[in-house]
């Protein structure tokens, strides 16, 4: 009967401590989970500024994908090259033969690409978010792209 007494002891001085514990961990998850929405939104109100910066959709679209191209190589290493393959599809798709465009395009996606290289030198969370944010803008480019109704 004293060892029982002595367990119920026992638990209920440590149920206040564990509970503390709990909120404790409730509390810096939830500070976390605000930080995070907030580089996100941080990076997103980032990508949508420089946006307004482009002369045309395809230029915006090229130097999306050289920042991406940039983020990616950083984390996956050199040998990566899928976002620089896909901007050289596009460039044959909307370009064409016509060499200035093509060099326009060209000095978008490596003004990107530096843009990021200025901004991050390892793989990191903070990469992670704004690669996210470049990727849900590229997706909204390539869909206004894809308008049979957009203006040449």
């Amino acid at each position: 009967m004293k060892r029982f007494i002595f367990l119920i002891t026992l638990v209920a001085v440590s149920l206040p401590a564990f509970a503390q514990d709990a909120q404790t961990t409730r509390e810096q998850e939830r500070a976390a989970a605000a930080a995070a929405e907030a580089a996100r939104e941080a990076a997103e109100k980032r990508v949508e500024a420089d946006m307004l910066k482009m002369n045309n959709l395809v230029e915006a679209l090229s130097k999306n994908l050289g920042q991406l191209h940039y983020l990616r190589t950083l984390c996956f290493g050199d040998d990566d090259q899928l976002w620089r393959e896909k901007t050289a599809e596009m460039m044959d798709v909307e370009v064409g033969d016509d060499v200035a465009r093509r060099r326009d395009i060209i000095r978008a996606f490596n003004a990107g690409y530096n843009q990021e290289r200025d901004r991050f030198s390892t793989c990191s969370n903070a990469v992670s978010l704004d690669a996210a944010a470049l990727s849900e803008n590229a997706r909204n480019i390539a869909t206004m792209l894809g308008d049979p109704f957009r203006e040449q």
